[in-house]
């Protein structure tokens, strides 16, 4: 069962640069402040990810660093 909000589960991803860098290019999915799937195939993710929980955090992580202004 979830202890944390997707919210925060998002808030927590964001000051993870370094999760971002392991990953460019792939799905992650994150539970209570853990990655606990990622790969190339969303399905895959899913698939994995629903083991900790029903409803994820689904992120892809861009291949490339993105400048917003």
């Amino acid at each position: 069962m979830r202890k944390k909000s997707i919210t925060q589960d998002l808030e927590w991803l964001c000051k993870q640069p370094e999760i971002s860098q392991q990953h460019r290019g792939q799905y992650i999915a994150v539970v209570d402040e853990k990655v606990v799937a990622f790969g190339e195939s969303l399905e895959a993710v899913l698939n994995l990810a629903e083991k900790y929980d029903r409803n994820p955090l689904i992120s892809l992580i861009p291949e490339e660093e993105t400048l917003i202004l």
